[in-house]
């Protein structure tokens, strides 16, 4: 649980992603943030940069040989989509958590993402958690950030009067969790 941005796309043309590496370096090592740059190889055939700013998961601009985005965690679990009957484009989508970064680093990869959007790809789409992708509305963001930070603190609240419960059973915590949820709701 925490606010998240969800992605996916297609670059331009592959022959960017060289361009794309070193501007993505760049911008990293200027913000201080992780950078590394996956190179196709014999079994992993995905080309890219995965970037994370301090207190947030990881971000993938790594690319398919088709072009398209898609993080090494999904192409691992592609499969088990697969078997188990889900939609397999739903690998294509990457999702990161931003809620621990704070507000600043969302606004900067929302303006990060709109850049890359114009110069890199042919097709891309963001869902952004916060509104701000859609809106630039940084006082709807901050309304979204507090929903989420009130929301965790509230189940971090009944998580600690769960515990302070004792040991139950499985079906009794269940329980208690509906009873303690419909507390908060009023």
């Amino acid at each position: 649980m925490g606010l998240s941005i969800h992605y996916n796309g297609t670059i331009k043309d592959r022959a960017l992603l060289p361009q794309l590496a070193a501007e993505m370096k760049d911008i990293c090592e200027s913000l201080g943030w992780d950078y590394h740059y996956f190179d196709p190889g014999e079994e992993d055939t995905l080309e890219g940069v995965y970037f994370s700013p301090a207190e947030c998961e990881p971000l993938f601009l790594t690319f398919t040989p088709e072009g398209r985005l898609l993080s090494p965690i999904s192409q691992i679990t592609r499969d088990m989509l697969l078997q188990n009957g889900l939609d397999p484009e739903l690998i294509y989508t990457i999702s990161c958590k931003t809620q621990y970064a704070g507000m600043d680093v969302h606004i900067a990869l929302i303006r990060l993402f709109r850049y890359l959007k114009e110069k890199y790809f042919s097709l891309f789409d963001m869902n952004d958690e916060g509104g701000f992708w859609e809106t630039d509305e940084r006082e709807l963001l901050q309304q979204q950030f507090t929903r989420y930070e009130t929301a965790m603190a509230s189940m971090a609240e009944m998580l600690q009067e769960l515990r302070a419960a004792g040991r139950s059973s499985p079906e009794s915590i269940a329980c208690r969790i509906e009873e303690l949820l419909k507390k908060k709701k009023g």
